[in-house]
């Protein structure tokens, strides 16, 4: 399936164990369940990844954190996974050669998806990598 730029899809990613890093008001920062360091990268990915959280935060991500972020200190394992989720597809594209982020295996592809009810909000959204390390799923949304 190639998405193209208005679609809806349901995305989704199997649930994995992740430490918790750091935590702030804002962020929680967990060691990422998917992917390794690529060491022969120009890019320093160092391993982790920061997800937004709380109600008043501006920043949105599919990723869901069990249990939730706000009970969660540094040490604590969590579970990381997006559950199937209904979104709009803001922007898809395909890398060849895979493109490098820093870690291994490499995307080979990248879509921009937003809540529907953002779907007019360029800024909104979030940038979810395929074809790579972490197992996210697309599939069309059949009405």
């Amino acid at each position: 399936m190639l998405p193209q730029v208005g679609d809806e899809v349901v995305v989704s990613c199997e649930p994995a164990c992740a430490e918790v890093v750091r935590v702030d008001a804002r962020y929680i920062t967990v060691k990422w369940p998917w992917g390794v360091i690529d060491d022969s990268s120009s890019f320093r990915w160092d391993g982790t990844n920061a997800l937004p959280y709380g109600d008043a935060h501006p920043e949105w991500v599919p990723y869901r954190i069990e249990p939730a972020a706000s009970e969660l200190r540094v040490g604590d394992m969590c579970t990381v996974s997006i559950p199937p989720t209904r979104l709009h597809v803001g922007h898809y594209e395909e890398y060849n050669p895979p493109r490098n982020l820093g870690w291994s295996p490499a995307p080979t592809a990248g879509i921009h998806v937003l809540p529907p009810e953002k779907a007019d909000d360029e800024e909104a959204g979030c940038m979810l990598y395929l074809g790579g390390a972490e197992p996210v799923r697309l599939e069309p949304v059949e009405d």
